[in-house]
Order: structure tokens, then sequence, then C-alpha cells
């Protein structure tokens, strides 16, 4: 299995101790994995294996795991929302409004914005990403469910032997100490299939288990904390939710931002571990000398050269001290170096505009920008496809499963849909001058421009288009028409 390509052999030389609680050598490998990227991600020096040369023992790690993860970071899924309409299209109904109302409150308890986004971070970092929603039924009405994120080691997810998209049973699995003993604590959830059309059930338990004895789904827990309970309808999903960070074809896992990377960033650090080095070594110095050691005149013992400024040494005659010529440049390190960043952020879609050093021109041509910004949003562009997948089935879930069965609330009417914002600002100059454009070519009404402009962050009162319409102030002044309607009679010529 040593040689074997999975999906995390380019990290398995920087693994760390296997897990004692799981067997299978893959599952293995995936938890080991969780640890290492996120050591990387934070710097962590005993995870990179950087030689020591000559003297040096602080050894540099430069933070390029934490660059390449927060610029795609920031790139994917921008200004997440829910969107929730009436089903059929036409006016927010009662419905819309008060589920707009109830997960704004959910959204509030749960903190779920600086969740969503620490896990949106974490699964760059790792690979996966679980939500667990839960509810508390002893809890007031409206403050019953719980929504948070799990470190992905604990997920283990169950397939049909037939057919490996057909989630059977999620064990959600971590080490405890009890005593002095390891056991592991088990949440399972089971799909109960159903007929015709009824969709089935789901059921729960939990327990304490044996370390070496908790992985079969038949497994037998030492301790009972929940016994297999169903539950409510019209619950028909397994309340734990995935996300990869990307999709590999016959995987059910993900994998870091930073597969496949290893190697270049421990080159990076080991590049400027030698540059710091060298210029140790030429600050201090280093000297040659044919000359016996000194010795105490006193004791007759050796003892070290005394160098330093202001320090001369003597040496035996025809004897010579001389200082090595050392590093002249570091630029060959800086290229290098330079060469070993940019393959870096070509692997990683992570160009220079993305991390934020740009160039003016480019930033203000569109299609430059475009130009240079489609790795990244090409890449990001696939992580938001299947954080929006699996937030519309987690939404769906909550509004139309769990707070009928929880909260004695049913949302009939409503329909709801994920959706992320722009990746890039917006150049509202530029907008207002293609808006003005339009409207002075008579492309589009008053109505369509405000409702861009507010896109761009304007706050427009409703009536605002019968205020225009009835301010005189606004009306347009053509002292032609002004004058034929006077000859006309019209009275309100001029008004």
């Amino acid at each position: 299995m040593a040689g074997e390509f999975t999906p995390y052999a380019t990290g398995r030389a920087l693994f760390g101790a296997k897990p004692a609680h799981v067997t299978d050598t893959l599952e293995q490998e995936r938890l080991q994995s969780y640890e290492l990227y996120e050591r990387m991600y934070w710097n962590v020096p005993e995870t990179y294996k950087v030689t020591m040369r000559g003297t040096n023992a602080n050894p540099l790690y430069i933070p390029s795991a934490r660059t390449i993860v927060d610029t795609s970071n920031r790139y994917t899924a921008p200004d997440f929302a829910v969107q929730l309409t009436t089903r059929g299209g036409g006016v927010d109904s009662a419905d819309v409004i008060a589920c707009r109302m109830a997960l704004q409150d959910l959204f509030a308890r749960e903190r779920f914005r600086a969740k969503f986004l620490g896990a949106k971070r974490y699964a760059q970092i790792q690979g996966d990403w679980i939500w667990h929603l839960t509810a508390d039924p002893t809890k007031p009405v409206g403050q019953r469910l719980s929504l948070v994120t799990l470190d992905p080691s604990m997920y283990f997810p169950q397939f049909a032997e037939d057919n490996q998209d057909k989630l059977v049973a999620v064990i959600l699995a971590e080490v405890v100490v009890e005593g002095s003993d390891n056991k592991v604590h088990r949440v399972t959830y089971r799909k109960v299939p159903g007929s015709g059309e009824n969709l089935g059930s789901v059921t729960v338990d939990e327990g304490i288990y044996a370390i070496d004895a908790w992985e079969s789904l038949d497994a037998q827990p030492e301790r009972v904390i929940k016994a297999v309970t169903t539950l409510p309808p019209p619950i028909t999903a397994i309340p734990v939710y995935h996300t990869k960070n990307f999709e590999e074809p016959g995987n059910v896992f993900g994998s870091s931002e930073l597969r496949g990377l290893e190697t270049i960033m421990s080159a990076v650090n080991q590049t400027m571990s030698d540059e710091e080095l060298a210029l140790a070594l030429a600050g201090i110095g280093t000297y040659v000398t044919d000359a016996p050691h000194p010795v105490d005149p006193r004791t007759k013992q050796q003892v070290p050269w005394r160098m330093g400024p202001g320090v001369v040494n003597h040496v035996p005659l025809g004897h010579k001290m001389d200082r090595i010529q050392g590093v002249g440049s570091v630029v060959p390190y800086g290229d290098h170096w330079t060469r070993l960043w940019e393959s870096l952020q070509w692997a990683s879609a992570s160009p220079d505009i993305a991390i934020g050093s740009v160039d003016v021109k480019i930033a203000e041509s569109g299609i430059a920008l475009a130009l240079q910004m489609s790795p990244i949003l090409a890449k990001s562009a696939e992580k938001d496809d299947l954080i929006i997948a699996t937030h519309d089935q987690m939404f769906y879930d909550i509004i139309n499963q769990w707070y009928p069965a929880y909260e004695e609330t049913t949302f009939n009417e409503v329909a709801s849909k994920c959706v992320v914002g722009d990746k890039l600002p917006v150049d509202r100059a530029a907008r207002f001058r293609e808006l003005n454009d339009m409207l002075d070519r008579k492309v589009i009404d008053t109505e369509y421009y405000r409702t861009e402009a507010a896109k761009l962050g304007y706050v427009f009162p409703p009536d605002m288009g019968t205020r225009v319409a009835n301010d005189p102030a606004l009306k347009t002044v053509d002292p032609l028409a002004d004058r034929v309607n006077a000859e006309l009679g019209d009275d309100t010529a001029g008004a």
C-alpha cells in the first residue's frame, strides 16, 4: 500500500501518526491528510522536512499554503444567500415572508454566516465540509433546530453495494476518553426504504463503542446513549450534508487545495532557509588558518579563537589567517524562489492579480482583467456548483421537512434557491455610463434603470417612479412644444 497511488499519495511522506481507531488503510490516509493540510495551512514547522545545512537551526517557513487557500477562498461562493420565492412565481406570499423571517432567526441564532465562512475555508484546506442538522424538541417552538459544522474526520458514509451514489447510512465517530480507556462515541443515521409514494424514513441511534469494534453498521455498543429512534415524518433524508472541495470521479471524498503541491512548498521553504543561512554566514564570516590552536599561557590549555570587532588575534610568524570570501549575491536564490513560487501560482490558479498585486491599467481593462482572472474564476465556479448543490438540498430539507416536523410550521408555497454574488468588484462608474447611454437611446426605461442602480447599492423608495413623474422640477422643458401648445390654446404650456 505504501507505493500505491491514492488521493492522498502526494502527502504520504509528510503524514503523522496513523489514527488508532480506524483499520482501513485508505480511511487512515484520509484522516491523516486532514491533519497534514491543516498543519501546512498554519505553517507548523514540524510539518515540513527542511534539511539543516551548516549551523542554522532556525529554518524559515513561508506561508505559501495560506496564500493559496485564502486566495481561492476569496473567490469561492462570495455573498452566499438563500433566495425564497413563491412557487409558480408572482409577488411574495405570506409563506415566503414567514419563511424568510424564520431563516433569519435560524441564521442569527446558529451564527450561520460565521460557520459558513469558516467551513468554506476549511473545505479548501482539508478537502471536505460537513453540516449536521439536529433538533431538540424540548426547546420552545422556533428555537429547536440547530446547524453545526463537523470535523470531516468524524464522517464515515455508507453506500449501497450496487450504487456508490446511493447513501444508505452515515456514521459520525470520534475518539473519547472514558476513565483510562479510549472509546469511540458514535452517532448512526440509517435510511429506511419506503415503497410507492412513501419515501421512507430515517433512524438515529447513539452509543459508546470499543475502539476496535465500531466500524461495522452491525457493531453493538458497550453503552447505549440513545436507542434506535425514527425521526418524525416528513423527514426522509439523512441530516448530514457533505460538500467536496472539488469533484473527482470514483472518489466519494474531496481533496485539499494543497494536494500535489507539497514538494514545491517544501522547496520554497528550503530555498528561503538556505538564503537566510547564506546571509548569516556572510555577515558573521568564515575564517581559515594554518596556525596552531591558541593556548592560555597560564594553564597551557587550548582556548577558543576570539573573533569579533576590535579583536586582533596573533598567530605565529609564517602563519596566516584569512577570511573566506562568502556569497557575494543572493540573486540566484531569489530567482530560484521566484520560479518555485510561480510554479505554485500556476498549479493553484492563483495569479498575482487574484492575490492582490495588480497594475491599475489591467484592473480597469475589462478584457485584460478577465484574461488574468479566468483561471481562478473557472476553478471557483466549479466549487460554487458543488456548494450550491449541497446547500440547495439542505435548505429544501430544513424548509419542507424539519420545520414541519419540529417547529410546527409549514411553508407550502415556498421555493428556495441558493445563489452567490459577483466574484469581481463592479466598476460603478462604467456601469452607470452604460445605463445612462441605454436610457438616452431609449433602450431601457427608468424602472429598469432604478432596478440596476439598486444592485450597485442605491436604495429607492417604492413610490420613486410616481414622485419623479409628479415633480415639476423634473419635467423636461421644451420651448418649441410650449409655443405650439400656447398658440393652440393649451393652458398647460410651460407647466
